[in-house]
């Protein structure tokens, strides 16, 4: 708990990721994966191999963009350095531990940005106590085109923490704004991704499944309603083992991934 309460309160964090508890998430994300390293490792093995084999479809050389690059955790940062002459890092804050991993890497940059563009109209929507935003749009970096671009496991979330803000501050919008909020955000990252880079990949929890002894008790869709296509690839994350996340119930990830983020799009409604 003192090495999470450090962590907190000496990393920089813009003031909209604060907020929205990101800050928090990430402290929280960092202390389970030293708790759960064990049982995460089949996870981080099987996201390397899904980025190694993905960057592969990218001329080498050029820039490459990683969104979502959070802890590194699942990430062959080392492996993309080899291959691209620059590779963006792009996180809503990155924590001390990764600012100190990249600063011996001359080919590595940060960017903190809210990749969704959603936060700010939020927050004034929030504010005002008004509707929920329907016109935002996901900055464009700096020096897009990319090469090449990755989505870490970042589909699935980038609804969930503006939601919880949302239950709390305006628990009488309804179900069905949420979700079309929920969806205009996941939909309009991969519109982001296809406008960004030559070629871009992503990977994503698809479902979590609550299992007890053994059994599958519930599932749950990750995705907000979007209709994805089949992955090219998939691998289970056994994310929190009893008595982590619930006394009696591991959770577990279905995860899915995407060499080329078109092929996803093209089943879709345009962007």
């Amino acid at each position: 708990m003192l090495r999470e309460a450090f962590e907190y309160l000496t990393t920089p964090c813009p003031p909209l990721a604060r907020r929205f508890g990101y800050l928090s998430e990430m402290v929280a994300l960092g202390a389970r994966h030293r708790r759960q390293r064990r049982a995460w490792a089949p996870h981080v093995a099987a996201c390397h191999r899904f980025v190694e084999q993905a960057m592969e479809w990218a001329t080498p050389g050029g820039r490459a963009l990683v969104a979502g690059s959070g802890l590194l955790i699942e990430i062959p940062l080392e492996r993309l350095t080899a291959r691209f002459d620059e590779v963006v890092l792009v996180d809503i804050l990155h924590s001390r531990a990764v600012r100190r991993r990249v600063a011996p890497l001359p080919n590595v940059r940060l960017v903190e940005m809210d990749v969704s563009g959603a936060l700010a109209p939020l927050a004034a929507s929030l504010d005002s106590r008004g509707p929920l935003p329907t016109g935002f749009v996901a900055p464009i970096p700096e020096g897009s085109p990319f090469r090449f671009a990755l989505s870490c496991n970042l589909l699935s979330q980038l609804p969930l923490l503006p939601l919880e803000a949302v239950e709390r501050r305006a628990p009488k919008i309804p179900a069905a704004d949420r979700m079309a909020f929920a969806l205009r955000m996941v939909h309009g990252h991969l519109c982001w991704l296809t406008a960004i880079a030559e070629h871009a990949a992503l990977f994503t929890d698809m479902d979590t499944s609550w299992i007890h002894g053994g059994t599958v008790t519930e599932v749950e869709d990750s995705t907000w309603g979007l209709a994805l296509p089949a992955p090219d690839m998939s691998w289970l994350w056994d994310i929190a083992p009893a008595p982590e996340q619930d006394r009696r119930h591991d959770l577990r990830h279905s995860v899915g991934g995407w060499f080329d983020v078109r092929s996803v799009t093209s089943a879709l409604p345009p962007c």
